[in-house]
């Protein structure tokens, strides 16, 4: 399987995170929580994030972000298409084969080309 970079990653995340298993979703849900937190002294915020499960305590989902945001995301879409390789669609450019912004897009956001 070929490698995935990290633009199809973020793409993938962005419109297919229902494809992610529930560890996999809580661990992205606590990475997403702890940015919002980034620089917050109140340790009440960080107290109902753990609470109400929007940050997690639980080693198996920590472990998943341990070694930051990309390399999570990037093994995530790596098992996303090995798992289910139909069930995400690469919406590129028919001109310069670039990924576009979305699956739905119809105009290349590099090369401007337009297929409506």
């Amino acid at each position: 399987m070929a490698n995935v970079t990290i633009a199809q990653a973020n793409y993938i995340i962005a419109y297919y995170s229902k494809l992610l298993t529930p560890t996999q979703a809580k661990a992205l849900r606590h990475y997403r929580s702890t940015v919002k937190l980034d620089g917050a002294d109140d340790d009440r915020l960080e107290r109902m994030y753990l609470k109400t499960g929007w940050m997690s305590a639980d080693p198996e989902i920590l472990k998943y972000i341990e070694n930051g945001y990309e390399p999570f995301i990037i093994k995530c879409s790596e098992r996303i298409l090995k798992d289910d390789p139909g069930g995400v669609f690469f919406n590129l450019c028919p001109v310069c084969q670039k990924l576009a912004r979305t699956p739905f897009a119809k105009q290349c956001r590099y090369c401007g080309h337009d297929w409506h």
